[in-house]
């Protein structure tokens, strides 16, 4: 199905929420911070506990994500200009072992549409660029 304006207007919208100052703040943390070294939950959580100014940054850049995660699995933002315009498993990758111990701790539900929003990420690669391009990822990809 080809974009229509109306998904380039919401695609425009996220976009404007991923540049706004708090995400800005947020990404150079992750850059800085997340992207740069494996972590796991429990190291995570002894150096940005919750009520940390990281932590809250951390939960900015997931809430984001499961938040388009819950417009694409509701059909509301188009595939192609999504996975076009962003490259989730950019984020979701290292942000993964975090994750998956917060679950451990109980919150099986956490990040759910953010992860299922990264495998479909796989799944659009595949098909428009193909298989070669499909990058090797540490988490389940649930079918």
């Amino acid at each position: 199905m080809i974009p229509t304006y109306q998904d380039a207007d919401i695609i425009l919208k996220l976009y404007q929420q991923y540049e706004s100052e708090r995400m800005q703040e947020a990404k150079k943390w992750f850059s800085h911070t997340i992207a740069n070294k494996e972590w796991s939950y429990d190291t995570f959580i002894g150096r940005y506990p919750r009520g940390s100014e990281e932590f809250a940054r951390f939960v900015t850049l997931y809430g984001f994500f499961e938040m388009i995660g819950v417009l694409h699995k509701n059909g509301l933002v188009h595939p192609d200009l999504l996975f076009d315009m962003w490259y989730i498993n950019g984020f979701y990758v290292p942000m993964y072992p975090i994750i998956a111990g917060w679950r451990a701790e109980g919150d099986i539900h956490i990040a759910e549409n953010f992860e299922r929003l990264a495998a479909a990420e796989l799944a659009w690669i595949r098909e428009h660029k193909g298989e070669e391009y499909v990058p090797q990822v540490p988490y389940k990809i649930h079918a």
